[in-house]
């Protein structure tokens, strides 16, 4: 639930206050704060993917569908359709910040899809825990 109340203060809040600095801030700060969270994100999805298929066989609870579909998706929509903007952005130098402000608002507003569907596995995983299913 930690992981989930960080991305809600991040999509809600700084994600929303980050539109209104200059884009040169914007880019540089991308270009600090992804690969370090890249670095972070894609084993713990892969893991948390696999540790929610191995509950699934072992306790056969249907409702842990959802998030093994929730969060098995967060890879491929993350791979087609944020991956190519990710590339975009970190090729871009930050004095030409100006010319990809577009794209870092087209990136918020997929993370924004992905971060629901992280919310949607989440409240997934609970519902199975709390109704026993």
């Amino acid at each position: 639930s930690a992981v989930v109340s960080v991305r809600h203060l991040f999509q809600q809040i700084e994600l929303p206050a980050r539109k209104d600095m200059p884009s040169e801030y914007q880019l540089t700060n991308y270009h600090l704060v992804f690969p370090k969270a890249a670095a972070f994100m894609k084993p713990f999805g892969m893991a948390l993917s696999a540790i929610t298929a191995g509950t699934l066989y072992v306790t056969r609870k249907q409702l842990l569908w959802i998030p093994l579909l929730a969060i098995g998706a967060l890879g491929p929509f993350t791979a087609t359709l944020i991956q190519p903007t990710n590339d975009k952005l970190m090729a871009t130098p930050n004095d030409q910040a100006e010319k990809v402000r577009e794209d870092v608002e087209k990136w918020g507003r997929l993370h924004n899809v992905r971060t629901y569907l992280a919310l949607v596995g989440f409240a997934g995983a609970v519902a199975s825990a709390v109704l026993d299913m």
